[in-house]
């Protein structure tokens, strides 16, 4: 299937126009971190038919959607693990590697607590891509999905115009935290899970451009 130029701009401006009605969706999204001195669980309270394409929320997808992280705490080996269930119908555990942080001495107050600022670069372009505020009195190298191992708890990140923000914490609850670490699951690297997701995503892709060319696409 050839199509003209006319006809990818109309599907251009459709795209534009989903993405408009997409943006206009957003809203906020309510996500829990739970620890105790071992482990750690993040992940998005809120859920939702995405079936409903007037309802999807695209800021529930940013927050982590589906996805439950894991992140451990054994001694100086600090390990976060993703869930991940919505794909092919099959769960995959995989293995986050630590992010490459640059610390700052930049501070400000968030919930009562100190913070300090650290940063994320683009290994290609070297530009800020991601900054987060961390407080050392709750010495956790937990955080928000697979951004952690940071000299103590995450609680807030800044990623373009999208901000996470902890806004309650509750220290020592009176029925304590219980998390039950995640037994089902292929355990592979983060990098052979992206190789999966761009090899179905290729996949999908091919399978519709081949439903369109049956759907009567015009030769030019």
């Amino acid at each position: 299937y050839i199509a003209s130029t006319r006809e990818i701009e109309e599907v251009s401006k459709n795209q534009k126009k989903e993405l408009n009605q997409l943006l206009k969706n957003v809203k906020d999204v309510t996500c829990v971190l739970s620890f105790n001195s071992e482990l750690s669980l993040y992940e998005v309270e809120e859920q939702m038919d995405i079936k409903d394409d007037k309802s999807l929320n695209i800021m529930y997808i940013f927050a982590g959607s589906s996805h439950k992280y894991y992140t451990y705490n054994h001694l100086m080996d600090f390990k976060n693990k993703q869930l991940n269930c919505s794909l092919l119908g099959e769960c995959f555990l995989v293995q986050n590697k630590v992010p490459k942080w640059i610390l700052t001495q930049e501070t400000k107050q968030i919930q009562g607590f100190n913070c300090y600022k650290a940063i994320l670069k683009n290994e290609k372009t070297n530009k800020i891509k991601l900054e987060a505020w961390y407080t050392p009195k709750i010495p956790y190298q937990y955080g928000i999905m697979d951004y952690y191992g940071l000299p103590g708890l995450i609680l807030e990140i800044n990623a373009g115009r999208t901000t996470m923000l902890c806004t309650e914490i509750v220290i020592n609850p009176k029925n304590g935290i219980e998390i039950k670490e995640p037994r089902k699951g292929k355990k592979i690297d983060r990098k052979t899970y992206n190789a999966i997701v761009k090899e179905k995503s290729e996949e999908f892709r091919e399978q519709n451009r081949a439903r369109r060319a049956n759907g009567g696409g015009r030769r030019f």
